[in-house]
């Protein structure tokens, strides 16, 4: 018998239907039309489903449009591996910068502080500070030390290292605590210029507290002979009885002369916990030197309250009156003649229940409990008597 040909067969399997073109697919199960029916188009089928997800083709090719999102992915991830790169190199230690958020500057950038209010700074210590020379390093190393507690990051390594974790901070300046971005920094260098460079870069990383030494070292050496001028000094009952007129007055906006300003240069912790003196502007002492550098609209639209002038009586005040006597060298240097500390601080003001006396005590410690005490009261007579003497009556 011979073998049979399967393609023998071929007539009694039924015809394959014709596949129709992808214009004619719809999402309803009736019959395709038939190309040669004249009669005119059946109106859109109604949607069987509300709310049916319905996928029409827009035009383009699914695998065109992946590769389009995969070459934008890749570009992404190629910018990122560049721009660590360019850290690293920045760095030359083969670590990575760590970039954290911050806050923008407000103008001015960095405030000059005189050679006399720089040497003060270090010798009162009124607050956490750095300084840092920005010189190179051999130029730093054929003169004497300034301060013990100088430390030098050359200029071109300054921005990288102003972005160093605090471990790796730690690492290369073990001697030194990584500046805060609300600190002060005072940067030095021989005549000022390479330094208010560095300054602008810093508070343009977010550094608030950058200052300049005026002049540079070489008015900072050519001042170490030098003698600071006397500061002046008011008793509590003296401010109580001018601010007792202030609050008198029956219109604060109109500045005039012989306006008395209280400025409370505590932190922000200190003056929460603790209450503070009716009547007086908050500026951290970190915040003072820019502030007396602040134009008139500048001020007042941070401090929201005009800026004080030459003529007025500024008293500064803090826990005691260290930070206070530093503060008051610098408005002397700015011009502000009638600068007075007063010097029993919150801790003596005792004449209102919400102020309390309390010890000092540092940012991150534990804050002390308040100290126990009695009212006490204004002696006016005292306080016309120092006022006069002081020619401010």
């Amino acid at each position: 018998m011979a073998d049979e040909d399967p393609a023998d067969d071929t007539d009694e399997l039924p015809p394959l239907p014709t596949l129709p073109s992808g214009r004619f697919l719809r999402d309803d199960d009736g019959p395709f039309p038939d190309d040669g029916d004249e009669s005119p188009p059946a109106s859109p089928p109604k949607q069987k489903e509300r709310g049916r997800l319905r996928i029409q083709n827009v035009g383009g090719s699914l695998t065109f449009l992946l590769q389009i999102a995969l070459l934008a992915w890749g570009i992404r991830q190629l910018r990122s591996v560049l721009a660590r790169r360019r850290q690293d190199n920045a760095l030359g230690t083969g670590r990575r910068v760590n970039v954290m958020p911050y806050r923008p500057v407000e103008p001015p950038l960095f405030a000059h502080l005189s050679p006399m209010a720089v040497k003060k700074l270090v010798e009162l210590d009124p607050v956490p500070h750095h300084l840092i020379d920005v010189r190179h390093p051999d130029a730093t190393r054929m003169e004497p030390k300034l301060f013990e507690s100088v430390i030098n990051i050359p200029e071109t390594d300054l921005r990288a290292c102003l972005q160093l974790s605090a471990i790796e901070w730690r690492a290369k300046f073990p001697s030194a605590k990584k500046p805060g971005r609300e600190d002060l920094i005072v940067f030095l260098s021989n005549r000022g210029k390479r330094a208010q460079r560095v300054a602008a870069a810093a508070a343009d990383l977010g550094y608030n507290g950058c200052c300049v030494l005026k002049g540079g070292t070489h008015a900072l050496r050519a001042s170490f002979s030098a003698d600071a001028g006397g500061l002046h000094y008011m008793s509590r009952d003296a401010v109580a009885l001018l601010l007792q007129n202030k609050e008198a007055m029956t219109d604060e906006k109109n500045v005039r002369a012989n306006t008395p300003w209280l400025i409370d240069l505590r932190r922000h912790d200190e003056r929460a916990l603790y209450g503070h003196i009716k009547g007086s502007l908050h500026i951290r002492v970190e915040e003072w030197p820019k502030a007396l550098a602040k134009d008139l609209a500048a001020y007042e639209k941070q401090y929201h309250k005009p800026k004080f002038g030459t003529d007025d009586i500024i008293i500064l005040h803090c826990r005691s009156s260290r930070r206070a006597s530093w503060a008051a060298y610098l408005a002397q240097d700015a011009g502000f003649k009638r600068c007075f500390v007063y010097k029993e601080g919150a801790y003596g003001w005792r004449l209102d229940p919400t102020v309390l006396p309390y010890d000092s005590y540092e940012l991150g410690d534990v804050p002390p409990e308040p100290v126990q005490f009695d009212l006490e009261r204004v002696n006016f007579e005292d306080a016309q008597s120092e006022l006069k003497h002081l020619g401010l009556l």
